[in-house]
Parts: structure tokens; C-alpha cells; sequence
């Protein structure tokens, strides 16, 4: 999700629990598996925002969509989706998923994203790292958020006063 504050946009992202069956302690974006009940994808990124975050789902506005990016850990196609709410919302985290959420400037992370090999399970993984603010965000969420800033962020970036909507 993507907000304006003061004149620049910000995304969201939520830290995981320890409690939640993969990647606890995680940073990621809002979302998860489709449900039989789901439309379509894009409802499911709206109603696991809504259970996760505690927002409102009248105030998110799905602007686009991202490629799709499989994992390799969880076997899942991830499809990302880009929503935009209002500058003045609240969030209302599930306890049981969330254990923070993060609001970010986009700039900022522009600026500190970077290729690296990091050792996970003993294992080197090359992946995009974001490191900013004591958050540590990689993997894919990392791969999202690049993809993100090379295909939205410069007409966001471009645009009169960095407005978002």
C-alpha cells in the first residue's frame, strides 16, 4: 500500500510474528493465499489487508498490479498489487500475523537498495536488500519492492510534487 505524507509517498509494510507458519520475523508486505471464497486475486490482496492490517476496505484503492514472482522456499506465484489509501488512516494489526507495522518513504528506500549475498540456514542468497530506519527487508519482499521503484517509483518520482492517487 501507498500513501502520501507530506507531499511524498510512503509504503506499508508489516513485520511477522513469531506466531505465523512461515517467515516469523519477517518484513513484508500485507497479503497471503487465496481463498475459495476470493473473486479473484486482487480480492484476496484486499481482504488479506484488511485481516491483517485492520483497515478499512472501502478506503483501498487497487491502482495496478505488479509482475508475478514465484518463491523458491514456499512454491507459492506471488502477484503484487499496488493500492493506494488516504494520507489519514489507522491501522488495527491482527496480533496473531502482525507484530509491527512500518510505513517507509519510498525515496528513502530508493536510495539504500542494493544486490547482496546474505547467509541464511547456511546458505548464501543473492537478493535486493533494504536497509533503513533498523528494518532489514530481502527476499521477496525485497524482489517486490525493487521491481516497484524500477516500474512505478520513477513516475512517481517524476510527477508534480510526488503526488500519489
Amino acid at each position: 500500500m501507498l500513501f502520501e505524507r507530506d507531499g511524498e509517498p510512503w509504503l506499508v509494510f508489516t513485520k511477522r510474528t513469531q506466531h505465523v507458519a512461515h517467515h516469523k520475523g519477517e518484513i513484508s508486505f500485507p497479503g497471503g493465499s487465496r481463498d475459495d471464497d476470493d473473486a479473484d486475486i486482487e480480492r484476496t490482496a484486499i481482504r488479506e489487508t484488511v485481516e491483517e492490517l485492520g483497515v478499512d476496505a472501502e478506503i483501498i484503492r487497487v491502482a495496478g498490479r505488479l509482475d508475478e514472482i514465484p518463491t523458491y522456499v514456499t512454491g507459492y506465484n506471488v502477484s503484487p498489487f499496488v493500492a493506494v489509501i488516504p494520507e489519514q488512516h489507522s491501522y488495527q494489526p491482527s496480533p496473531a500475523e502482525i507484530d509491527e507495522v512500518i510505513e517507509l518513504p519510498v525515496a528513502e528506500l530508493a536510495k539504500v537498495g542494493r544486490r547482496d549475498v546474505i547467509v541464511r540456514r547456511g546458505f548464501p542468497i543473492e537478493t535486493n536488500v533494504f536497509e533503513t530506519r533498523g528494518h532489514f527487508i530481502w527476499g521477496l519482499t525485497g524482489a517486490i519492492l525493487r521491481q516497484f521503484l524500477d516500474e512505478v517509483w520513477p513516475s512517481l518520482a517524476g510527477s508534480e510534487a510526488g503526488a500519489v492517487g
